[in-house]
Order: C-alpha cells, then sequence, then structure tokens
C-alpha cells in the first residue's frame, strides 16, 4: 500500500543525493541536537584553559575544518585575541566572510587549505605557523567532524604537529567524531558499515578512542592530560529531502564511494522503511577526546579527567 509513496519518495531520495557537503552539513547543524552538545563539551575544555593562564590572558583558536558553523558564537565571544577559521570548503568560507562584514568582527580571520597537507607534519606545520596564522601560537584548536578526511594512520603525525608547532603551553586540542565503536542497529555508524561493507567491503577505522589510547603512549605528549567521552545525538526533520541528504553525507556518496543507482534504489527504500515510515530519528554516539598541553606554571590547576 505504500508504493505510489515509495515510488514518489525514491526519486526524491535519489535527488537529494545532488546536495553538496556544505549544504548536508548545514542541515545536519540545524535539525540534530549535536550543537548544543559539542557546545557543552567545549565551554568546559575552555574553563580548563582559563583555570591555567594568567587572569588577563586573552584567547587564540584554530578551528580546522570549520565550516559555515564552527560553534561561531563561542569560539568568537571567548577568543579575541584571534580566531582562524580553516576550511578547503570556500562556498562555507564565503558564507563567514558575509557575517564577518555584516557584524564587523575585526578578530576572525580566515583560510582556506587542506590541513591534511598544510599540518601534515612538524616542519610544514611550524612554516603554517608563520605563513597562515601570522606566528600565533593558538590556545584552543578544534577538530570537529574534520578528520574524516585523513587516513586514520596519519592521525598521529598531524596531533603531534598541531601539538609541538601551533598549540600554545597551556592549550588545548577538542576533537570529535562519529564514534567506529558503536555497533547498534540503525545508529549513523551501523549505516555506514552496514552499506559500505556490503556494496565495497568497507567499514570504519577512522577510531578517536584508538587515537587516544594511542596518545597516552607518545613520549612526545607527556607533559599532557587526555580525557575523552562517549554521547548520543539524534536527528530528525519532517523533510523527506533533507533527511536523505544526511543519509548521503553519513555514506560518503559521492565523495568516499560511487554507489551505482541500483544500490541508492536499494539504499533508499531501506531507509523509507526503517527511518521514514517509523519516524524513526538517525541516532549518532560521538567520541569525545580533548588534549590539553600542562605548560611548566607554578600552581595551575589541574583539569579532571572527565568531562
Amino acid at each position: 500500500m505504500h508504493l505510489v509513496k515509495s515510488d514518489s519518495l525514491i526519486e526524491r531520495g535519489l535527488n537529494a543525493a545532488e546536495y553538496n557537503i556544505f549544504e548536508q552539513n548545514r542541515i545536519w547543524a540545524r535539525y540534530a541536537n549535536e550543537k548544543p552538545d559539542v557546545a557543552a563539551s567545549l565551554m568546559r575544555t575552555i574553563r580548563a584553559i582559563h583555570s591555567r593562564v594568567a587572569s588577563d590572558h586573552e584567547l587564540s583558536a584554530l578551528s580546522i575544518g570549520a565550516a559555515n558553523e564552527p560553534q561561531f558564537r563561542i569560539l568568537q565571544a571567548a577568543c579575541q585575541q584571534g580566531l582562524w577559521l580553516y576550511d578547503i570548503d570556500g562556498a562555507a568560507l564565503a558564507t563567514l566572510q558575509e557575517r564577518l562584514m555584516r557584524q564587523q568582527l575585526e578578530n576572525v580571520h580566515l583560510v582556506q587549505g587542506d590541513y591534511t597537507k598544510d599540518f601534515q607534519n612538524s616542519a610544514v606545520a611550524k612554516r603554517s605557523l608563520e605563513t597562515l596564522l601570522n606566528g600565533q601560537r593558538q590556545d584552543l584548536i578544534t577538530l570537529h567532524h574534520s578528520l574524516y578526511y585523513s587516513p586514520a594512520c596519519d592521525w598521529p603525525n598531524l596531533i603531534r604537529a598541531l601539538y609541538d608547532e601551533v598549540l600554545a603551553e597551556n592549550g588545548a586540542m577538542h576533537l570529535v567524531m562519529m564514534s567506529a565503536r558503536e555497533t547498534r542497529p540503525f545508529t549513523t555508524t551501523w549505516l555506514y558499515n552496514h552499506f559500505a561493507g556490503k556494496f565495497f567491503g568497507s567499514s570504519t577505522d577512522q577510531d578517536l578512542l584508538g587515537l587516544r589510547h594511542e596518545m597516552s603512549f607518545d613520549t612526545a605528549l607527556k607533559n599532557s592530560e587526555i580525557v575523552s567521552e562517549m554521547r548520543q545525538v539524534k536527528f530528525w526533520v519532517d523533510d523527506f529531502d533533507l533527511f536523505m541528504s544526511v543519509i548521503w553525507m553519513i555514506l560518503l556518496y559521492p565523495q568516499g564511494h560511487a554507489y551505482t543507482l541500483e544500490q541508492r534504489i536499494e539504499i533508499t527504500e531501506f531507509v523509507i522503511e526503517h527511518f521514514w515510515i517509523p519516524k524513526r530519528p538517525l541516532v549518532q554516539t560521538q567520541d569525545y577526546v580533548t588534549l590539553h598541553k600542562l605548560g611548566p606554571v607554578k600552581g595551575r590547576a589541574t583539569y579532571c579527567g572527565c568531562f
């Protein structure tokens, strides 16, 4: 009895794959409860940084993979010494540029680039600090859902490069990603592994908690404190086109996997049956990892090992 409706929805679901990544991110940000969740964790990190620096010290921050809504209100207000919004997507930066001009914000700087190249190792990161960040070390570095675009095997070099050459003493790096360890059906991790595994023999190996474990044994990070947490967020929008656009983003189509037309139809039918008709929200378990760089400050406050 759902045949006619499903035929129409299938066509809309296929068309929704044409949304670009900038639009997909905006839809996710607007209809998921993720932004408030990340903001709460980010604020705790900022308070921890303040506890370690002089009371008159103005913070600066680098947001890598900033997109068009990089916790903008919090970061802009908290980082009066300078906020560098770094992204590869010119469309996202153009949206931010319009906002900066409209609100006359002078402490925010936009940088277009590819972090996998600009911060790939310590030598390159040292040059990028001078050429892209005016030589200013950053009290806070955020990587919110940006590590997807780098192979997990490259993460340790990236983190060490940022830690050694870009992060200021007593600063912190705040990382957020979809959890690779989630196995419950109908979560975003399960959805990706189900279809990418079925059609390409692929599954996510981008395990942020695995990186946290590896960092804990890295002697180069011995003057640091690392904390982590897993949290759950939900996404739902009562518009099938918008809902499917986020599904394609989760499944990395077309940027990561070239699903055939038949495969895309199967995916859309699955979403209709298991999400759209029962009105099941898309659940995402997220990993949070914060790396605190503890400088040689006598009597500094230490950060509790939990959020």
